[in-house]
């Protein structure tokens, strides 16, 4: 009896040491995390100061005829420059004609860009990011990132609809994400395609969209959130820089809605968002005075703030209309317009267009570098001397500070007079002069040869889908397997592991993406607890889901996620892993078996052919997995397709595992091509409708050059103005 008792407490005292050591603050019940408390908010002062009685808008300048000077006003600042043929569209209308047909066309507008092949058939690699740096391989994100950029461009320019593009790189300013900051390019291209989708919808949509987007999670790092301990930075900067402004909140308000938002993270292999239930809360939370417990709610409480709108219509007013705040009685009307017509951008637009201060102000704007340089092409319509491809102009935007994808911080680029600071100004005349100084010259420019042949990515891809093709379906086939940290003490350490990354795996009919998961060992370990062998995997590592039981999981604080951990592939503590499926146990047979592929092949994997005591560990639990599965030596139970290498150091039947822009179609040369400018300006376009370059470029100073003498014009300082 005594003996049990004394057994019990250990295993008791043991249980509090792991609840202690791994779940820090965190307490489960049900899965759920029950502990959190909502702090008490207070409801805001009601703000008199926005109401507008919309019937006493004076609207009747909206009846005066556009002139051909206020047609390429309007151009420039609904668009990217201001293109003959867009201009003759406004000319002769009254100004409510014009910003009818710009905000019909708008809501009629269905994006149909063509994203690059690699978004739809690639299958992400950040997961295994530090293996690819280990075994050296070379992915190139960059080279991912700019087909996106250059996807974009190409779109700006030849946009019919140029009303949707400039929304479109408003939004995408708005909510600002850096992709150097994390590097994860599927993550990225699903926040470009949510800005685009939305960017002529409804501002609330919007902003639901927002929260689950896996760029700005893991860019303000909510995948680390979970109740107990929530990361604030997604819900601070939702409500400061994307929804209300500062002052319009309290930090309770903030501290709350991190803690409601801590179960919004992302599936680590796909990169796409997905929701942990378990990081959550149960309780009810407050904003502004008032209870919520999911999206409909919040939303509800949100739009009812008193100051909602007026953030947006500040920032609407500065990008279309002045710098400068606008009049108590424009920025009155403009949030009760938005609220009106419920917050739908084409009229959160076209209340700005109705503003009067809209036509009358001149010249109190100041190019960003994007509108400068690709407002400049676009009206012309010609890439200019030196401008032969996106990568020109790419560069000159980025020479003169702004770098599309990547701005400088989540509140995004500059704005204003930030754009002409320091030596700012001089760079952007020299440059925009130096670079469009022979618009004239009909030489037809042509782009250089391909880097690459398209029949080497043909090669590898058809001979992996034969492969794939060929595997039966008690076979395990994976694309590659790549290994990340081996300790160099493994023989000696208390808890040793072999970090191993599995990329595009089928086995069973059924096909993962990719699996992250160790194979260790504790047999140091001090505690008579050991599991020995085992294998540790945590949750949102696979896709689709390896594990199906997570009883007696534990959670994480360094992951943020709930992992489990089972002595494998036999042991004292098998009972998490007969827990699982016959499907999940057979695949984690596999696995550790396909092992055999690395141990065969172990020049390609330096971290383990330079320690020999994983290898051991390693070749042991695959011999124990052929044992319990009744190895059949002469049947091929699994198959590796590629391996981590380079041409320089690869077998002659061996394939190199293949991840860059080639492997789907692209090389660096095509992706920089403009596919839409002339190579030289036709001055036929403008004598027909009695216009003058100057007139196009500056229409408010009323300048008299000959358009050969275009280039004091792109001199002028006004030229950044608009």
């Amino acid at each position: 009896m005594l003996k049990t008792l004394f057994y019990l407490l250990l295993i008791i005292q043991s249980s509090i040491y792991s609840i202690n050591y791994v779940f820090a603050k965190t307490t489960f019940k049900g899965g759920i995390i029950t502990s959190s408390k909502s702090l008490p908010t207070s409801k805001p002062k009601i703000r008199k100061d926005l109401i507008f009685d919309l019937n006493k808008f004076d609207d009747s300048h909206l009846d005066k005829i556009i002139t051909k000077k206020e047609a390429i006003r309007l151009e420039r600042r609904i668009g990217i420059g201001a293109p003959v043929d867009r201009i003759k569209l406004h000319m002769g209308k009254t100004r409510r004609q014009a910003i009818n047909d710009i905000v019909l066309n708008l809501n009629k507008y269905k994006d149909d860009i063509i994203w690059p092949l690699w978004t739809k058939e690639a299958i992400p690699t950040s997961f295994m990011q530090s293996a690819i740096k280990a075994h050296r391989i070379n992915c190139d994100d960059q080279s991912f990132l700019l087909s996106l950029k250059t996807t974009w461009l190409e779109k700006l320019v030849s946009s019919k609809t140029p009303q949707y593009e400039r929304l479109a790189i408003f939004w995408l300013n708005h909510f600002s994400v850096n992709f150097n900051m994390y590097k994860q390019k599927h993550s990225f291209f699903t926040h470009l395609k949510i800005i685009r989708d939305n960017s002529n919808k409804n501002f609330l949509s919007l902003l639901e969209n927002i929260l689950k987007d896996p760029a700005m999670i893991v860019y303000l790092n909510n995948e680390k959130s979970i109740a107990q301990n929530p990361n604030e930075n997604l819900a601070r900067e939702f409500f400061e820089l994307f929804s209300l402004g500062e002052g319009n909140y309290t930090e309770n308000d903030i501290k709350n809605f991190a803690r409601y938002l801590s179960g919004n993270s992302i599936n680590h292999i796909t990169e796409q968002y997905k929701l942990y239930r378990y990081k959550q809360s149960t309780e009810t939370y407050t904003a502004f005075g008032k209870k919520y417990k999911n999206d409909e709610e919040f939303f509800k409480i949100l739009i009812n703030h008193p100051s909602f709108g007026e953030f947006i219509a500040l920032k609407f007013y500065q990008e279309y209309v002045d710098l400068k705040k606008p009049k108590p009685q424009d920025l009155s009307f403009l949030v009760s317009y938005f609220r009106k017509h419920d917050f739908q951008i084409s009229e959160m637009l076209k209340g700005v267009l109705m503003l009067e201060s809209f036509w009358s102000n001149k010249l109190s704007l100041v190019k960003s570098p994007l509108d400068l340089f690709y407002g400049t092409a676009r009206t012309l319509n010609v890439s200019g001397k030196d401008v032969k491809s996106h990568y020109s102009l790419i560069e000159l935007m980025e020479t003169t500070g702004q770098k599309l994808f990547n701005p400088p911080n989540i509140a995004g680029w500059p704005v204003g007079k930030d754009w002409l600071s320091g030596q700012k100004l001089s760079l952007r005349i020299n440059s925009i002069s130096n670079s469009f100084s022979n618009i004239f010259n009909k030489e037809k420019k042509d782009m250089d040869t391909k880097l690459f042949e398209d029949e080497q990515s043909d090669k590898y891809n058809n001979d992996l889908k034969n492969f794939f093709d060929k595997t039966s379906k008690d076979q395990f086939a994976v694309e590659t397997i790549l290994l990340g940290y081996i300790p160099n003490d493994f023989a000696t350490r208390e808890h040793a592991y072999i970090k191993t990354y599995f990329y595009n795996v089928k086995f069973m009919g059924k096909k993962w993406k990719g699996i992250n998961i160790s194979f260790g060992t504790d047999k140091n370990r001090r505690s008579e607890w050991k599991a020995l062998n085992k294998f540790t995997f945590y949750d949102g590592y696979s896709y689709p889901n390896i594990i199906t039981n997570w009883n007696r999981s534990w959670f994480s604080d360094y992951r943020a996620t709930r992992g489990i951990s089972s002595s494998f592939p036999s042991g004292p503590k098998i009972d998490r892993f007969q827990q699982q499926s016959n499907q999940s146990q057979k695949l984690l047979y596999h696995l550790l078996l396909s092992m055999e592929h690395v141990l065969e092949k172990d020049k390609y994997y330096t971290r383990l052919q330079t320690n020999p005591s994983a290898k051991t560990f390693l070749s042991e639990r695959v011999n124990e997995v052929k044992k319990i599965l009744n190895y059949d030596s002469k049947k091929q139970t699994t198959k590796i397709y590629s391996y981590p290498a380079n041409s320089y150091n690869l077998s002659q039947n061996d394939n190199g595992f293949k991840c860059g822009i080639e492997r789907y179609g692209l090389n660096y040369n095509e992706i920089h091509k403009i596919k839409t400018f002339d190579t030289h300006f036709d001055n036929k376009k403008i004598n027909d409708i009695n216009l003058k370059l100057s007139d196009m470029l500056l229409p408010d100073l009323d300048l008299d050059f000959k358009n050969e003498d275009y280039l004091k014009v792109l001199n002028h300082e006004g030229y950044q103005l608009k």
